[in-house]
């Protein structure tokens, strides 16, 4: 797969590409959660992040050489590098673990909370102004939590409180990775994240560790490498296809989240789970587009 030019806006055919792309990667990103949470059944969360992730660093590896080699790998802030890597690893373990409790597209939907609490945080942390109806649209996004998180019987509270804390920790972990951008390469991220997942999830291993069958391993394979390649393919529709393009099909994952859930566990969502899911969405559709078209307000 070549990168195409990006001398001029792209053709309605490039748009296309970038779409598919990021469909393909958001089932695959599903599927991968899904197979995790199968493996959470028998192994403790830190032994499925270390496994994963050194998969996830072989599908990297080949990324990388595919778009350049390792020369075009920079990374320049350590620091800020493995402040951003610790939350990834921290955000990681926090969804494994409420993984093993929760429906996936409960969890999934809460993910998306993420853009809001951005658009929150922005004024503080990155200088930007944010009117009164992107805070409205925020308002709106975190009401529609409370319908997702709403305790039904079906499952136990807290796991969903503790994944209250993820789109937090996603939002402050994209703040960095916006400081990041300035000076560091992509492909120096995704490397640092990794390596940050792998030591924390070593760290983990000699307190909880279950000996691995080789049909788990296989699956850890499956799953580490189905995620790097998801990645790839998402690293590929910001590169065909416009970002007010392509970034609204993210939502797309929610989709794949219920259809998994439902093929790999018999998850049907709840009644709130649909309408709070829908809130949030639509109020970070609202926000998403009030900033690449209006940039205030």
């Amino acid at each position: 797969m070549t990168s195409p030019p990006l001398t001029r806006a792209p053709g309605a055919s490039q748009q296309a590409k970038g779409i598919l792309c990021i469909i393909v990667s958001n089932a695959i990103f599903g599927l991968t959660d899904a197979l995790s949470k199968v493996l959470t059944g028998e192994y403790p969360p830190g032994q499925i992040l270390f496994f994963r992730a050194l998969f996830v660093f072989v599908s990297i590896a080949v990324m990388i050489r595919w778009q350049g080699g390792w020369r075009e790998v920079r990374i320049v802030d350590w620091r800020l590098q493995f402040v951003r890597g610790g939350l990834l690893a921290v955000g990681s373990y926090i969804f494994i673990i409420a993984l093993k409790h929760v429906p996936l597209a409960d969890l999934t939907a809460m993910m998306f909370l993420s853009p809001l609490v951005l658009t929150a945080l922005a004024p503080r942390f990155l200088g930007e102004y944010v009117g009164w109806r992107r805070w409205t649209a925020v308002a709106i996004g975190f009401c529609g939590s409370l319908l997702i998180i709403r305790p039904s019987g079906d499952f136990p509270l807290w796991p969903m409180m503790l994944a209250m804390t993820m789109p937090f920790s996603m939002s402050v972990r994209d703040i960095i990775t916006r400081h990041l951008a300035k000076t560091d390469s992509a492909t120096g991220m995704m490397i640092c994240g990794t390596v940050c997942v792998i030591v924390g999830g070593a760290l983990s291993l000699p307190f909880a560790w279950v000996s691995p069958t080789w049909e788990a391993m296989a699956l850890f394979a499956l799953t580490g490498t189905l995620q790097g390649v998801a990645q790839f393919f998402l690293v590929y529709a910001f590169i065909y296809g416009e970002a007010v393009v392509v970034a609204p099909f993210r939502y797309f994952l929610l989709l794949w989240a219920v259809l998994y859930g439902y093929l790999f566990f018999g998850d049907i969502p709840r009644w709130e789970t649909i309408i709070g899911a829908s809130i949030v969405v639509a109020a970070g559709l609202y926000v998403f587009f009030r900033e690449t078209r209006h940039g205030k307000g």
